[in-house]
């Protein structure tokens, strides 16, 4: 039988793994054309493992959607950083495609969001995502 310590650690290791692959299969997205397909597949992924839903996220305020992050079974920094990189990903593909998009303003600005946060509640620091935050603010000025 599980205990609580177990039962969080796996629920922490089912969403680091789920996240995981869903930013690989993003990166393998990085083409003209693939942004609904690399939106589809993140959504789709995280609704039938995690029963999060993208579109919801990015509708919520920022800061609403923060808490419910925060407040999600298995959410850590760690995670936290992973949403955040989903975010980073997908507006990556995103603005590589032709066609405007109107939740590529909305994921730039949740991924900052999130890496900030991390940034100031945090105690480990990564120069990878101050890159990307350094990236996001130069994208969204």
């Amino acid at each position: 039988m599980l205990n609580q310590n177990d039962y969080i650690m796996r629920q922490i290791h089912q969403l680091t793994q789920v996240l995981t692959r869903v930013i690989s299969t993003l990166v393998g997205l990085k083409t003209p054309g693939k942004a609904d397909q690399a939106f589809e597949i993140s959504n789709t992924v995280l609704n039938e493992q995690l029963d999060l839903d993208i579109g919801d996220l990015l509708d919520m305020d920022p800061e609403e959607m923060l808490r419910v992050l925060e407040e999600y079974p298995g959410m850590n920094h760690e995670n936290l950083e992973r949403v955040a990189d989903l975010f980073f990903e997908l507006a990556m593909v995103l603005s590589e495609d032709d066609e405007p998009n109107a939740n590529l303003s909305r994921l730039w600005e949740r991924a900052l969001l999130v890496y900030e946060y991390i940034e100031s509640e945090g105690n480990v620091y990564s120069i990878d995502r101050n890159h990307r935050v350094e990236k996001i603010q130069g994208i969204l000025s």
